[in-house]
């Protein structure tokens, strides 16, 4: 059994989309029965019908890739609210990672009838390190090689790389290679003649550990953009125009727009892009009207993804602006800020958008990029399957 585990340099670098695109490759090859998953250490949880607590990318992983996995083995160590606090006033915490230890071993045990398991990390490489389970270490309990997601750029990826590959080093981690995402396209072909396998075995590897790449992926419109949905989960108090569980609710959207200019100066067609969230404060009835009115005459593809009302005072004409929203159909939350706080909300979630089980189409264009520009055949003969 081979067992490939994905790291990434930082919290939401794209593991769980990588995940979903290897898999979605391997089953070209190997049947999906022989194909498994894990997320040996999880941190953001949902419960399923029976019951039991699970990492969220599990199920992620279940809906798009491998309906018929084994959700009592991909999600063995679950650090929930309050772990690392109880974890801290054990007083023997080598006995409470030792049993973590053991619960890994043991969900990896029900995996060994596979032919490659993907084992998906979780944040940075160093997180679980406060329970003894760093992403390192846990890889090397499960006799994994590491496949390590860079980020874009090309000073910025080579500065990542120097710090996540002494550490891996460090810790007796096996990198077997790298995939750099979200690239701009334009910048690819000068990645690909800089960064090269024998420039990052030279660096960072050895004639015994030669480093592979497995991939540069550009980076895709939208599919790291959250939904008004989504962005809802970021404000602690709002109010919701419209059916969060429509459609309208679940689109990605393209980028932000705050709208400061006056009624007499604002040109809705000229300073609002398709797709955009518009941050406007709840007061302005006639900016908000001119907004709506330009959108439904938009055709359905360039319309906006949804609107922020923003107020801290009072709104004693909200309830006048909600039912214009509602008028149009147009989704759109009424948050107590202001336009700041409201606009650092936002870029806070986009910042860290994940998959959710109703992104049918970002699974589509992940598998349709991985189809593309990932690396398969050297991915397939490094691990030789």
């Amino acid at each position: 059994m081979k067992v490939i585990y994905v790291a990434g340099f930082r919290q939401h670098a794209g593991k769980t989309m990588t995940s979903l695109g290897i898999i979605s490759q391997l089953k070209k090859f190997i049947p999906a029965e022989k194909i498994g998953y894990i997320k040996p250490v999880g941190q953001e949880l949902v419960q399923l019908m029976d019951g039991r607590n699970v990492d969220k990318d599990a199920t992620i992983i279940q809906r798009f890739a491998l309906p018929n996995i084994d959700m009592s083995a991909v999600s063995p160590v679950r650090l929930g609210s309050g772990v690392t606090k109880s974890f801290l006033e054990q007083g023997d915490q080598s006995l409470v990672t030792a049993g973590f230890e053991t619960d890994i071993v043991t969900a990896m045990e029900k995996l060994s009838d596979k032919t490659v398991v993907i084992a998906e990390g979780t944040g940075h490489l160093g997180v679980g390190g406060i329970v003894g389970l760093s992403n390192s270490r846990v890889s090397r309990l499960i006799d994994a090689e590491i496949v390590y997601l860079a980020g874009g750029g090309l000073g910025k990826t080579l500065d990542m790389l120097e710090v996540d590959f002494t550490y891996m080093r460090c810790t007796g981690a096996k990198v077997r290679g790298v995939i750099f995402n979200k690239l701009l396209p334009e910048k690819i072909g000068q990645m690909e003649r800089l960064i090269t396998p024998e420039y990052l075995t030279k660096r960072f590897g050895s004639p015994e550990n030669t480093i592979s790449i497995f991939g540069f992926l550009p980076s895709v419109d939208r599919l790291g953009k959250p939904s008004m949905e989504q962005l809802s989960q970021y404000f602690s108090v709002y109010e919701a125009a419209g059916d969060k569980d429509s459609e309208f609710w679940h689109v990605p959207s393209a980028g932000v727009s705050i709208i400061s200019q006056s009624h007499e100066n604002l040109l809705p067609s000229e300073s609002i892009d398709p797709g955009d969230i518009v941050i406007l404060s709840s007061m302005s009835r006639r900016r908000l009207r001119l907004i709506l009115e330009d959108n439904a005459r938009r055709p359905a593809e360039k319309r906006i993804a949804g609107l922020v009302l923003t107020s801290t005072k009072p709104a004693a004409r909200l309830e006048d602006s909600m039912d214009m929203v509602r008028q149009y159909g147009v989704p759109a939350l009424y948050v107590p800020d202001d336009t700041h706080s409201a606009d650092e909300k936002v870029y806070k979630c986009i910042q860290n958008t994940k998959l959710q089980p109703y992104d049918e189409e970002k699974n589509s264009q992940i598998v349709d990029l991985f189809e593309k520009h990932f690396y398969t055949e050297a991915f397939l003969k490094a691990w030789n399957l």
